[in-house]
C-alpha cells in the first residue's frame, strides 16, 4: 500500500507540476529572438559604403531609413527594429530588407555585405541612386530571393545571367534604369516566377520565348525597351496572366490569334509597336478586360466591332493605326462603363454619333484628327463627367454651342483644327472653374471679349487663338492669373505689344505672338524681366528698333521676318539656357558674336547684313544641329572647329563672301545631311576624301555659283551613300530634333523644320521643310573639266542633278539612266559631244525637267515617256541635235518620229563649223546697228531665237534644195 501511495503521489507531483509549466508559459511567452551579430555588422557596413542624398529618392513619402541604423545605443544591438529591415521571428535571420526611396546613394559594388544575407527573401532598393552601377553577379548569391525590386535607382549596363539562378523568384522588377545588352532568356523560364518588369529601359534588347503551359506568370511588363521579333503563338498558354504590357517595343508581325485564350487578362497594351495585319476579331473573347491600348500599332482593315463584347471596359484607346474608312462607331453604344475613350487619327468619317451620350461615365474623350463632319451634337455638351474633349483637326462645321458652359468639370477643351463659324464670347468658358486649357485656332471664328468684363481664371494654364480674328490681346490676360502658355499667332493684332503681357503670370513659359502686324514692344523695351519665359516666338511681324535680350532662362527666341536694326546685343550671351535662335530675314548688321557659338543647338541668321568673320571657337560639346548663316556679308573661312559639332545636320553658308579651298574636314560631321556653300570665293579642287567613312549622311549639296577647278568629285561620288539608298522608316522631313524640358507639361516642344533655297527644274525653290527623301547635288556655274562620271549612276536616290555652266567635255553617261528617281537634270552650258542616250527616255520615267543646250551634243534627240514633254528650249545650241521637238516643216511642228526612225535628214539644218551669228544677223536685219543689238540679245540668253533664226535657215535651204532637185528632173 505505501508503494502505491508513493506512485500515486509522485504521479499527482508531474501533473501539478506540467500545469505549473503550461500556466508559465501561458503568462510569459518565450523571449523574441534578436538579430544575429555577423548581419547586424553586414548592415552597418552596407549603410558605411552610401551616403544620403535627399536628391536621390523622387517619391514624397521617401526618408532616411538607414539613420536609425546605429551599433549602440537604444535598440542599437536589435537590428531586425530597424527602419526597412525584416526578421524571421523564430530564427532572427534577415528575411527582407525594404530600402525603397530612402535617400541611398552611391555605387553598389561586387563586394557589398548586402550579399552576405543569404537568408534574404525580399531585397527592395527601388527610387534610389546607385550612379550607374551595374547590377553585381554576386546578388545570385541571395539564393532564397523571391522578391527583387531594383526599379528606378541608376543602375546600367547589362543584366547578369546569374539572375536566372535564383529559383524562387516570383517578382522582378529592374524597371526605370538604364540596362543596356540582352535579356536573359533563362529568367523567363524560372518555374515560381509571377511578374516581371523591365520597362524603361531604352536600350535593353530581346525576344519573347516559347511559353510552357505550366508558366506561372501574372504580369508581364516590357514596355519602352527593344524587345522585338513577332509575338509566339505560345504566348496563349499564359492563361493565368492579367497584365500584358508591351508598349513602344520593336515587336512586328500579325498579332497571333491564341492570345484571345488569355481569358484572365484585365490590361493588354499593345501600343507604339509595329503590327501587321489585322486586330483578330476574337480579341471581343477577352471579356474580362478593364483597360485596352491598342494605338499606333500599324494595325489594318476593318474596326474590330467585336470590341463591343468587352463590357467592363473602362480604357480604351483605339487611336492612330492604319484601319480602313469607317463611317459607324456605334458598336461603341454597350461599352458603358468606359471612362476613357481615344479614337484619334482612326480614319472615321460621318457624324458624331448622339449615342456617345450613352457613355455616361466618360471622363476623357479624343477624337481628334478624323474626317467628322456636321455640326457638334449638343449631347456632348450633356455629358457632365468630361474632364478632357478634344474635337480638333475634323471637317466639323456650325457654331461653337454656348451651352459648353455647362460643363463644369471640364479641364481640357480642344475644338482646333475645323470649319466652325461664328462669334464666340470669352464667357462662355471661363465661368468655369476647373478649365486649364483651350483651343480653339484655326477656325473660322471670331473670338471676342469685352473689357467691361471683369473675372480671373485661377486655373487657366493654356490658351491657344490662333487665327481666331482677334484684333487685340485679350483684355482679360492682364487680370492675375496662372497662365503657363500663350498662343496667338496668325491674328489681326495691330500695333504695339503691350508691356503686360510679359507679366500676365508668374509661371508665364511660352509666348507666341507670330504672324500678326505688331510694330514695336510697348517702352521701347531692351529687356525681358519676366525670368519664367522659356520660348518666345515674335516673329513675321513688322517690329522694329533693336533686338530685346531674351531672359536668362529662355530656351526658344524667334525674332524672324521682321525689320529690326542693329547689332546682336552682348547680353544675349547671358542667356545659357538659349539652344534655338532665329533672326533670320531682318536687316541687323554688325559682327556674330563668338558666344553663340557654346550653348545653341539651333542658329538662323539668314537674310541680313552680318558681317566679319564666322565665329571660330566650337567647344567639344557642341551641340549645333543647324547653322543658317547664309544671305549676309560674311568674311574669311569656315571654322574648322566646326569639326567638333558632331550634331551637325545642316549647314548653310551660301550668299557670303567666304573665300578658301573646299573644307574637306567637313566630310568627318557623322550626321551632316544638308551642305550649302554656294555663292561664295571657293576655289580650287574639291579633292578626295581622306576616309571612305567620310559624308556618310549627305543627302543634298550645293556648292554651284563659285571658282572651284579640277575634274567631278568621283571618289565623293562612290561614298555618298546615303543617295544610294533609302531606309523605309526615314521620316519624311529633315528636322533638328531638339529636345529640351519646360516645367510645363502641357506645352510640347515641336521639332525644329528647317528650310533650303534650291535651283530645282531651272527655278530657284524654297523648301520650307526639307524633305528627308530629297537627294540633291548642284555643282553648277563653277569651273569644273573633264568627263561626267559614269559613277553619278549609283546615286540611285538622287532627284536633282545639275552641272551646268561649266567646262565639261566627253559623252553624256548612259549610267544615268539608272537614275530612275531623277526629277530634275541640267547639263546645259558645257562641252559635251555625242549622243543624247536613248536610255534616257526609256528609263527616266520621272524627270520633269531637261536641259542639255549649248554643248556640242549631235544625233537624234531621244523619244518616248518624258521626252515628249520637253521643248526647244532643251535642246537649242547643239547644232548637231535633230528630231523633235526642233524639227519643225518651215513653221509647223512635225510629230514625234516612231523609236529608231532616224527621220529626214532635210529636216534640219546644221551650221557649218566657225558660223558667225554677228556676220549674219547683220544681214536679217537693216545694218549693223540691228546685228549689234541682235547679238547683243542672243549673248544675254534668248534660245528661242537663236532656235527660231535656225529653222527659218534650215526652211530657206530645204526650199532651196528642192527647187534644184525640180530643175534636174526637169
Amino acid at each position: 500500500m505505501a508503494s502505491y501511495s508513493f506512485i500515486n503521489f509522485i504521479f499527482l507531483f508531474l501533473l501539478y507540476s506540467l500545469h505549473v509549466i503550461a500556466t508559465v508559459h501561458t503568462i510569459m511567452p518565450p523571449a523574441v529572438m534578436l538579430c544575429h551579430d555577423h548581419e547586424r555588422s553586414a548592415l552597418l557596413h552596407f549603410k558605411q559604403s552610401l551616403s544620403l542624398n535627399e536628391s536621390a529618392s523622387g517619391d514624397s513619402s521617401a526618408y532616411s531609413k538607414t539613420e536609425s541604423w546605429k551599433a549602440r545605443g537604444e535598440n542599437g544591438t536589435d537590428c531586425c527594429s530597424w527602419h526597412g529591415v525584416e526578421c524571421d521571428e523564430k530564427t532572427g535571420y534577415i528575411i527582407g530588407l525594404h530600402l525603397n526611396s530612402a535617400f541611398l546613394y552611391g555605387i553598389l559594388g561586387s563586394n557589398s555585405t548586402i550579399f552576405t544575407l543569404v537568408h534574404l527573401q525580399t531585397l527592395n532598393l527601388a527610387d534610389n541612386d546607385f550612379q550607374s552601377s551595374t547590377i553585381p553577379h554576386e546578388i545570385s548569391h541571395l539564393s532564397s530571393l523571391s522578391r527583387l525590386d531594383l526599379s528606378f535607382s541608376g543602375f546600367s549596363g547589362p543584366i547578369p545571367t546569374k539572375l536566372s539562378k535564383l529559383f524562387k523568384l516570383a517578382y522582378l522588377d529592374l524597371s526605370g534604369n538604364y540596362l543596356s545588352g540582352i535579356f536573359p532568356v533563362d529568367i523567363f523560364h524560372l518555374p515560381h516566377m509571377l511578374v516581371l518588369d523591365v520597362g524603361d529601359n531604352e536600350n535593353l534588347t530581346g525576344v519573347l520565348p516559347e511559353f510552357n503551359r505550366t508558366s506561372s506568370f501574372k504580369e508581364l511588363r516590357l514596355s519602352f525597351t527593344k524587345f522585338s521579333g513577332k509575338l509566339p503563338i505560345s504566348i496563349g498558354n499564359l492563361q493565368s496572366l492579367t497584365g500584358l504590357r508591351l508598349k513602344a517595343c520593336n515587336f512586328s508581325g500579325p498579332i497571333p490569334t491564341s492570345i484571345t485564350n488569355l481569358t484572365q487578362l484585365t490590361l493588354l497594351s499593345l501600343s507604339y509597336n509595329k503590327f501587321s495585319g489585322h486586330l483578330p476579331i476574337s480579341v471581343g473573347n477577352l471579356q474580362s478586360l478593364a483597360i485596352l491600348n491598342l494605338n499606333d500599332c500599324y494595325f489594318s482593315g476593318l474596326f474590330p466591332t467585336s470590341i463591343a463584347n468587352l463590357t467592363q471596359l473602362t480604357y480604351l484607346s483605339l487611336s492612330s493605326n492604319n484601319f480602313s474608312k469607317s463611317r459607324k462607331i456605334s458598336w461603341l453604344d454597350n461599352l458603358t462603363k468606359l471612362t476613357y475613350l481615344d479614337l484619334n487619327s482612326s480614319n472615321i468619317h460621318g457624324d458624331i454619333p448622339s449615342s456617345l451620350a450613352n457613355l455616361t461615365q466618360l471622363a476623357y474623350l479624343y477624337l481628334d484628327s478624323n474626317y467628322f463632319t456636321g455640326e457638334i451634337p449638343v449631347c456632348l455638351t450633356n455629358m457632365t463627367h468630361l474632364i478632357e474633349l478634344s474635337l480638333s483637326n475634323n471637317e466639323l462645321t456650325g457654331p461653337i454651342l454656348s451651352s459648353f458652359s455647362q460643363l463644369e468639370n471640364l479641364e481640357v477643351l480642344d475644338l482646333s483644327g475645323n470649319n466652325l463659324i461664328g462669334t464666340v464670347e470669352a464667357d462662355i468658358f471661363f465661368t468655369h472653374k476647373k478649365l486649364e486649357f483651350l483651343s480653339l485656332s484655326d477656325n473660322n471664328i471670331t473670338f471676342i471679349t469685352h473689357h467691361h468684363i471683369n473675372f480671373t481664371i485661377p486655373t487657366l494654364r493654356g490658351l491657344q487663338l490662333n487665327g481666331c480674328n482677334l484684333r487685340e490681346i485679350p483684355y482679360f490676360l492682364k487680370l492675375k492669373n496662372n497662365l503657363e502658355f500663350l498662343f496667338l499667332h496668325e491674328n489681326n493684332i495691330h500695333g504695339k505689344i503691350p508691356y503686360w503681357i510679359w507679366n500676365v503670370s508668374d509661371n508665364l513659359e511660352a509666348v507666341d505672338l507670330s504672324s500678326n502686324f505688331l510694330t514695336s514692344i510697348e517702352h521701347n523695351l531692351t529687356v525681358f524681366s519676366n525670368k519664367s519665359l522659356e520660348v518666345i516666338d515674335i516673329g513675321n511681324n513688322m517690329l522694329q528698333g533693336n533686338l530685346p535680350v531674351p531672359p536668362p532662362n529662355t530656351i526658344r527666341y524667334i525674332v524672324s521676318n521682321n525689320s529690326l536694326t542693329g547689332d546682336i546685343p552682348p547680353l544675349i550671351c547671358s542667356g545659357m539656357s538659349l539652344k534655338v535662335l532665329d533672326l533670320s530675314y531682318n536687316n541687323m548688321s554688325g559682327p556674330i558674336p563668338p558666344c553663340l557659338s557654346n550653348s545653341l543647338a539651333s542658329l538662323s541668321l539668314q537674310s541680313n547684313k552680318f558681317s566679319g568673320t564666322i565665329p571660330q571657337l566650337y567647344s567639344e560639346d557642341c551641340d549645333l544641329e543647324e547653322i543658317d548663316l547664309s544671305q549676309n556679308q560674311l568674311k574669311g573661312e569656315v571654322p574648322r572647329s566646326l569639326i567638333s559639332c558632331k550634331m551637325l545636320q545642316i549647314l548653310d553658308l551660301s550668299d557670303n563672301q567666304i573665300e578658301q579651298t573646299f573644307p574637306v574636314w567637313l566630310g568627318t560631321l557623322p550626321q551632316l545631311q544638308v551642305l550649302f556653300l554656294h555663292s561664295n570665293k571657293f576655289h580650287g579642287a574639291l579633292g578626295s576624301p581622306r576616309s571612305p567613312l567620310e559624308f556618310p549622311m549627305l543627302r543634298i549639296i550645293d556648292v554651284s555659283h563659285n571658282s572651284l577647278t579640277g575634274v567631278l568629285p568621283v571618289e565623293y561620288i562612290k561614298i555618298w551613300n546615303a543617295m544610294k539608298m533609302n531606309s523605309p522608316d526615314t521620316e519624311l522631313y529633315i528636322t533638328t530634333n531638339i529636345k529640351f524640358k519646360t516645367r510645363s507639361s502641357i506645352w510640347g516642344n515641336p521639332d525644329l523644320q528647317s528650310s533650303i533655297t534650291l535651283v530645282n527644274k531651272g527655278v530657284e525653290t524654297e523648301y520650307k521643310q526639307i524633305l528627308n527623301i530629297l537627294t540633291a547635288i548642284d555643282l553648277s556655274s563653277n569651273n569644273f573639266t573633264g568627263e561626267i562620271p559614269e559613277s553619278l549612276g549609283t546615286l540611285k536616290e538622287l532627284e536633282l542633278l545639275n552641272l551646268s555652266n561649266n567646262e565639261l567635255t566627253g559623252p553624256i553617261p548612259r549610267s544615268l539612266a539608272n537614275l530612275t528617281k531623277l526629277e530634275s537634270l541640267d547639263l546645259s552650258q558645257n562641252k559635251l559631244t555625242g549622243v543624247i542616250p536613248q536610255q534616257l527616255a526609256s528609263q527616266l520615267t520621272s524627270l520633269e525637267f531637261f536641259n542639255v543646250s549649248y554643248n556640242l551634243l549631235s544625233g537624234h534627240i531621244p523619244q518616248g515617256s518624258q521626252f515628249g514633254t520637253f521643248d526647244n528650249n532643251s535642246y537649242v545650241g547643239n547644232s548637231g541635235l535633230f528630231g523633235f521637238p526642233i524639227s519643225k516643216n518651215c513653221g509647223t511642228v512635225h510629230s514625234p518620229p516612231a523609236d529608231g526612225d532616224e527621220g529626214d535628214s532635210d529636216d534640219t539644218y546644221e551650221f557649218p563649223s566657225g558660223f558667225d551669228w554677228m556676220f549674219i544677223l547683220a544681214g536679217v536685219g537693216s545694218g549693223l546697228v540691228v546685228g549689234y543689238v541682235m547679238g547683243n540679245i542672243l549673248t544675254d540668253g534668248y534660245p528661242w531665237l537663236i532656235s527660231s533664226i535656225a529653222q527659218s535657215f534650215a526652211c530657206r535651204e530645204k526650199k532651196q534644195r528642192r527647187a534644184k532637185r525640180s530643175i534636174i528632173r526637169r
